[in-house]
């Protein structure tokens, strides 16, 4: 709930426009960015309800990153015009910022009246960290592209290497390879809303619990996929015990963010997952607050 009205499901995404922005990080210090002459930045608050989908998340922060709400100047002044943060930080005389709060309650409605409010639509603690740390991988590689876009500089090995094995994991869970983990193999957040322990569906995405026939179908499929998953790790020993008990490393090759993001572009800051939130910022050239939701 936010302003009076009951937000939507999907990617909930609440703007605000600053001069100045100081975030706790872990709870243990502060980070602040902006507060030179002419800076200005975006302080964006987001939130995952259950039924996210990744690809909405993407969608959410392409949308952040295009939305023509920056001013370097007074809103109204008549000298400055509106913006995207993409187009200013790519001015070489600006100065910009984005950060990023993960903020559940976005998620929620007002029950009886406004004596109460409810959080069910809410993603849960472990998804939506995934989806939180997803988004913000987003945002970095698409600030990333566009700052050596300008430069007239080629992307990082590191990563073009990590964006191809994330398209690539991608692709594997759409076509269920034997290499997927069973576990993810029924989690289509487009279809199922809760999963047991195993991964297996058991409420479809308007949240009513399978019927037996659904459960029997479905249990035949992920039965045959553990079989073709385990032949697959099988074969993944054997080859790892013929190059010396090494396997092929499972996991995207590591981020290089802080070596490759150029804070004169733009300063990026991702608020804590979890943790206690503590912020300050100044701003004085309103309107201050946009929503959108995906």
């Amino acid at each position: 709930f936010f302003g009076g009205v009951t937000l939507a499901m999907g990617v909930s995404v609440v703007v605000q426009r600053f001069r100045e922005c100081k975030l706790l990080l872990l709870e243990t210090e502060y980070v602040t960015v902006g507060g030179g002459g002419g800076s200005c930045g975006v302080l964006a608050y987001v939130s995952f309800a259950s039924s996210t989908t990744r690809s909405e998340v993407e969608q959410a922060a392409q949308t952040l990153l295009s939305l023509p709400i920056l001013t370097t100047g007074l809103w109204g002044d008549g000298e400055s015009s509106t913006t995207s943060l993409l187009r200013l930080a790519a001015e070489p005389e600006s100065s910009c910022a984005l950060v990023i709060v993960p903020q559940a309650n976005l998620i929620s409605k007002v029950k009886q009246g406004g004596k109460s409010i409810q959080y069910h639509g809410q993603i849960n603690k472990e998804k939506g960290e995934e989806l939180y740390e997803h988004f913000c991988e987003c945002l970095k590689g698409k600030l990333l592209e566009e700052q050596c876009s300008r430069a007239d500089k080629k992307l990082p090995d590191w990563y073009k290497a990590r964006r191809a094995f994330f398209e690539q994991q991608q692709s594997n869970n759409k076509q269920a390879t034997p290499s997927m983990p069973p576990d993810q193999l029924f989690r289509d957040e487009s279809k199922y809303s809760e999963w047991d322990e195993r991964g297996f569906p058991v409420k479809d995405a308007e949240g009513k619990e399978l019927t037996k026939s659904q459960n029997k179908k479905l249990s035949k499929v992920y039965e045959a996929h553990c079989k073709r998953h385990n032949k697959w790790n099988e074969q993944q020993n054997r080859e790892g015990s013929s190059n010396g008990g090494q396997r092929k490393p499972s996991g995207p090759p590591p981020a290089q963010w802080d070596e490759s993001l150029d804070p004169s572009f733009c300063q990026f800051v991702a608020g804590s997952f979890g943790k206690r939130q503590g912020l300050e910022f100044r701003s004085d050239m309103g309107p201050f607050v946009h929503s959108y939701h995906i």
